[in-house]
Parts: structure tokens; sequence; C-alpha cells
């Protein structure tokens, strides 16, 4: 007996080798899945490393003046939107599936947080970059992407449209050398008639310049010398140079306008507002707080999460919707693991708290620049990041002479061509209705706040998904068969749920008034059917039933039919000519149904008359 244990020894060593190696190769799979560094870092070349160090730095570029302005944006002192910069760039090396996306803070998530988060302490934007994260992970480890596609095209339309609206009305004021403190776009501009009189007269003109120049540089990356593959050597550098200009506008504007304030500083004083003192250095890590002091009291965690409110879900659906359109665009058809997509920005966000970075996700312009830049692998984001640092370790004395009129000159510029103007000609053509969720939204986000707008606009969105399942198209033609008798031909192009039953039965019954025996309810495209869609076919069929009348379900699936007839069977045709013959027959039996009730009919008359008779016989008879 023990000599036959041992036995099986090297058979049980044999399957426990081999589910070691499938369990090796499920970690080895899993880990190319969620780590996917680990795909293109074994193939890294010297060439690789030149595109991305060349696009890193244009992006880079683009980023500090974009990260110092969307800071001021949100409310918070410019050195904190460096800091957002920061983490995004080199967590996404790591976690990040698409090369072209460059997360940072962006003028959206920036409005945000400056709804959630104004008149109170820096840390709690922090917070609320730390809970977004966590939001986002669990989202992404749950696989509730799903949720995201409730927020339809239109909604999110309305919803950017009017955030970019809303971010260039609260920049007006910079414009014009102003300072005050506004909410929202009606409060935005009320304010600014108030205080219209106090416009300073540099501040505008340099703003105004600004937004003419950034405009007009933006045009220099369309400029194409030459025919396509025939360019000289020298038109080709020069489409080259165009494209590094309008690329880095942002930084050429910002650098140009702060040498001039400086120049004016040290020779008296500069005619326009400055962006002031910024924090230089990196930040120290740390856990995110947990507590603050504003307001003069202390606010422990709890205090700072009713605060935040709903920011603790809007933010997050906005940062996933953002980066994943983002991502989808770029991945040139490919599959997008959209669930690694959302775990990589809850990293970002959860290693971003950890240096004082507020709320960031995906930057389209920033990316759309990465990806002209001609990016090779995300380790483009390791080279943006150090100009960062550089930045914040080198240059911040510098930044303390940025115009913030060049600032709000920078925001509006980024956030002008966020209006989705394009969209409503789409939708025009394709289906107007979805114009009704897009304008709600958009005047809902104007005038009652972002958050309550896309809230509102989700919702009227979801009424017309309901509406119009419950409405379903229901298309009635009077068909014959061929030498043979008439019917009606009852087709729904939804399925059989509890919102439709009523209208498709009233349709049926309407279609089954005519002077036709045989209703047939082609099925082709119901794949789905409840227990209260069930019911009322039963009672659809007791109605026919009383009226002589035949029920036929054409082309109705197997799983369907269950549901919708548990009990007793339907009448059901796979196929053309099998309808044919059910019609037939069916018309066959209620002629001779008809037959049958004529002749009973008959007999019951001739049996009343003699019974008539009968008596007429007896009363006589009784009289004499």
């Amino acid at each position: 007996m023990l000599y036959n244990i041992f036995s099986t020894l090297p058979n049980v060593s044999a399957v426990a080798g081999m589910l070691d190696i499938l369990s090796a190769n499920n970690v080895r799979r899993l880990a190319l899945k969620r780590l996917p560094v680990l795909t293109w870092l074994p193939y890294y070349r010297p060439s690789t490393a030149l595109a991305d160090l060349i696009a890193g730095i244009t992006v880079g570029l683009t980023l500090i003046p974009q990260s110092i302005a969307y800071a001021a944006l949100a409310g918070l002192h410019p050195q904190y939107g460096l800091y957002s910069a920061l983490a995004g760039a080199v967590v996404y090396i790591v976690f990040g599936t698409c090369k072209e996306v460059n997360i940072g803070p962006t003028a959206l998530l920036s409005l945000l947080t400056l709804t959630y988060t104004h008149d109170t302490s820096p840390d709690m934007a922090v917070l609320l970059c730390f809970l977004t994260g966590c939001v986002v992970l669990v989202c992404g480890i749950l696989q509730l992407g799903f949720l995201v596609e409730f927020v339809s095209v239109p909604v999110v339309a309305g919803f950017t449209s009017a955030s970019a609206i809303i971010i260039a009305s609260s920049q007006v004021k910079g414009l014009f050398g102003l300072s005050y403190k506004s909410e929202g776009f009606v409060e935005s501009w009320k304010k600014l008639c108030e205080h219209i009189g106090e416009t300073e007269l540099w501040d505008t003109v340099l703003g105004v310049c600004c937004i003419i120049i950034l405009l007009c540089l933006r045009k220099l990356k369309d400029v194409k010398l030459g025919e396509e593959g025939m360019e000289t050597s020298k038109q080709k550098a020069i489409s080259k140079l165009c494209f590094f200009i309008a690329t880095g506008r942002n930084a050429m504007v910002v650098v140009i306008c702060a040498a001039m304030a400086y120049g004016f500083e040290n020779n008296g004083k500069a005619p326009f507002k400055l962006t002031g003192h910024i924090e230089a250095g990196l930040p120290i890590a740390r856990p995110p707080p947990f507590s603050t002091f504003y307001g003069n009291q202390t606010h422990d965690f709890f205090d700072m999460a009713k605060h935040l409110g709903s920011g603790i879900a809007i933010v997050p659906i906005i940062a996933i919707l953002g980066n994943v359109a983002i991502a989808k665009s770029f991945s040139s058809g490919a599959m997008l693991d959209a669930t690694q997509e959302m775990i990589t920005l809850g990293f970002c966000n959860i290693v971003g708290s950890f240096v004082r970075s507020m709320p960031i996700n995906g930057s389209f312009t920033r990316s759309a620049v990465n990806n002209a830049s001609g990016v090779r692998t995300p380790f483009g984001g390791l080279y943006t990041a150090i100009m960062v640092i550089l930045a914040l370790s080198l240059l911040t004395p510098y930044f303390y002479f940025i115009p913030k009129a060049t600032l709000s000159a920078v925001i509006i510029c980024a956030v002008l061509f966020m209006v989705e103007v394009s969209m409503v000609k789409l939708m025009w053509k394709s289906n107007k209705r979805d114009l009704v969720p897009g304008f709600v939204t958009l005047i809902a986000c104007l005038g009652l706040g972002v958050e309550l707008g896309i809230v509102i606009g989700v919702a009227v969105d979801i009424a017309f998904l309901l509406y119009f399942n419950a409405r379903p198209g229901v298309t009635v033609d009077k068909k014959q068969c061929s030498g043979g008798p008439e019917y009606v031909l009852v087709t729904p192009n939804a399925g059989l749920l509890f919102p439709a039953v009523d209208f498709l039965r009233e349709a049926v019954s309407k279609a089954g008034v005519e002077n036709v025996n045989v209703v047939v309810l082609n099925c082709r495209h119901v794949t789905r059917a409840d227990f209260t869609a069930a019911q009322g076919i039963q009672s659809l069929i007791q109605d026919f039933k009383r009226q002589n009348k035949h029920v036929v379900f054409h082309l109705l699936s197997p799983s369907v039919a269950k549901i919708l007839s548990p009990k007793e069977e339907l009448c059901i045709s796979d196929s053309d000519a099998k309808l044919e013959e059910v019609v037939k027959e069916l018309k066959q039996s209620s002629s001779n149904d008809s037959i049958k009730q004529y002749t009973k009919l008959e007999m019951a008359e001739v049996d009343a008359a003699s019974e008539n008779q009968h008596q007429t016989t007896n009363e006589h008879d009784t009289r004499f």
C-alpha cells in the first residue's frame, strides 16, 4: 500500500511542476498587462531616446506656463501647478498604455478644484487629489468604467463647452487688471460690470496683444512649404521651425512678457500686475493632509470630506472621461485597455497627492503636442518632468515677473478651442434630438454651476433613453401569402421590456382590429424580454382569442420565447416559408370555426322556431 502511494509521487511532482509553470505564465501575463513599461523598456534604443527627448522638451515648454496659469485658475499658489505637473508624468511612464498622453493639470479639473475648494486651504485641493485617485483606482480595479458610458457625447460636449466659457469668463478680470473674487459664469460678468471702471490700461493692452500673438502663432503649425514628399531641406527646416515656434508659443510669450516686466521693474515699477513670489524648490514628499486649518479653526478629515461633498464623485468622473477620451483618440484604432488607463490615472493622483498636487488628468493639447513632436514611448514624460524640476529649482525667482494678464491670455487661448462648435453641426446632421441634452447641459452649467449642470444633463439624457425605450418604433404592414390569405405584420425595433409592453400591446391590438384574422409579430429585433412583458403578451393573446383571431411570433429566439410563455406554447414560425404555412393553417382553422359557429347558430334558430310553434299549438289546444 505504501509502495503504491510513493509510486504516485513522481506524477504529483509533475502535476505540481505544470501548475507552477501555468502560475508563472499567468503572473507574467498579468505583469505585462498591468505594467506596460515591461513591454517596451527592453527594446529602448538611443534613437528612440532622442525622439522622446525632443518631444519631452517640447511638451515641457507648453506644460510649465500652463501649470502656473492653471494653479491660478484653481485659486492656488503658482507652485502647486508645477507640483501637479511633476508626479503624473513620471507615474504614467510605468503604468500608462498610450505614449502620447501627458498627465498634469488641466483647465477643466482646475475649474472643478476651484469650485470645491475656494476660500479654504490648499490642503483641501491636495486631499481632493488623493480622494480622486482612490475613487478612480477602485473604479479601475472593479472594472466600473461602463458607468462612464451613461454620460453621452452630447452631455460631455455641453459640459466641456460650458466649462470653457466659464474659465474664459473668469480670466477676463486678469486681462483688464482687475482683482475681485467671483464664482461661476453669471457672477463673473456681474462683477466685471461692477468693477469695469477700475480697468488698468497697460494690463488690458498687454493681455489683448498676448491673445492676438498666441492665436497667430498657433496658425504657424499648419504652415507647409512645398509639395508633400518633395520638399527641399530648406523648406523642411523652415516648416520644423514654424512648428516649434507654434508649439512653444506659450513659453515664448511668457518669457518675453516677464523680461519686459523685469526691465520695467529695474527702471522703476512695472505697469502690469505681476504673479508675485513663487516658493522655490521641490516639494517635500509626505502623506496627503487629513486635517487642515482655515477660518480660524482646525478641520479634521470628516469636515474636509463633507466640504468637498459631491466633488469626490464629480471630479473622478470628469477625470476618467477626459483621460479615456484622449487615450482613445490617439490609439490609432487599436484596442484600448480602459481599465488600465483608470488604474494609471488613479495612481497618478494618489502619488501626486504625496507631492502636494491638485487633481490631474490627461491634457488633449499637450498630448497633441507630444504626438506631433514624434514621441516614441511614454518615457518622454521623464524629460518633461526633468524640465519641471529645473523650473522649480532654478527659475522660480524669475516667475515673479510674469504678468497676470499674460497668464490670463494663455488660459483663454487654451480653452477657446474647447467650445464644441463643430459638434453642433454634426449632431444637427445625424440626430437633432441629441442637441437637447447638449444645450440643456450647457445652459445648466452656465446658470447653476458645472456640478449641477452635468447631473441635469445626464438626467435629461437618461429620461430620453427611457422614453424611447418605452416607445419603441413599431412598423405595421399588410402582407399576403403567395396565392393565399392576408395577414398583418407588426415589427417592433427594440426588446420587450416593461416600459414598452403596454405601448406595443396597444399597437398590435390596433393592427389586429382590421378585417384580418392573423397578426404576425416580427421578433427579429427582440433579443430581450422580462416578466412584465410576458404578462402583457399573455393578455394580448387572450384578447385575440376572444375575437377569434391569432397571434404568430415570427423569428422569436428560444430564450425570449421561454420568458414570454413559461406555461403554454406560443404559435411560432422560424422562417418565411414556415410563416406562410402557419398563416394558411390558422386561416383555414378560423374558417372552420366560423362554419361551425354558423351551423350552431342555424340549428339554434331552427330549435327556437320549433319551440315557438309547439307553444302556439299548445295554446290553441287549450282554448278549444
